[in-house]
């Protein structure tokens, strides 16, 4: 698989997935629980995408150096969300488990946690693939 596909492939399943995280939200305010479940367990299959095809790519194609005007907010960008990414996946596992369980006092606690930092991973996933990019458009 070549690097333009595997970047398609990783930007596209985790933008996907933040956006599944957004609508699981209103999903939950809006009272349906089950779409709410559909949404949000979608959104987990899609990052679980994400992680096997940016591994698949980070291990065949070295990262790409940003060589942009912005370097100290690329490198707060990037520092920021490769931290919270990290963090992320444990506490994604967890907030999953415990809604899958019907443990929903504690998933409830720590959902909005998991969503509002899956959701500027997701983001800032997207900022680091356009600065990486900017330079090659035009």
């Amino acid at each position: 698989m070549g690097y333009e596909i595997l970047t398609f492939i990783s930007v596209t399943t985790i933008g996907l997935s933040g956006i599944l995280i957004l609508t699981g939200l209103f999903f939950i305010k809006t009272g349906r629980r089950e779409l709410h479940k559909k949404a949000m367990i979608s959104a987990s299959f899609l990052a679980l995408l994400f992680l096997i095809f940016y591994g698949i790519k980070y291990f065949l194609y070295p990262p790409k150096p940003y060589e942009g005007p912005y370097r100290e907010l690329y490198l707060f960008t990037l520092i920021s969300h490769s931290v919270l990414a990290a963090v992320n996946l444990p506490l994604a596992v967890v907030t999953v488990f415990l809604g899958i369980r019907g443990r929903y006092g504690k998933h409830r606690k720590i959902a909005p946690i998991t969503a509002l930092v899956w959701i500027y991973v997701a983001l800032t996933g997207w900022v680091i693939f356009f600065f990486l990019n900017l330079g090659e458009v035009g």
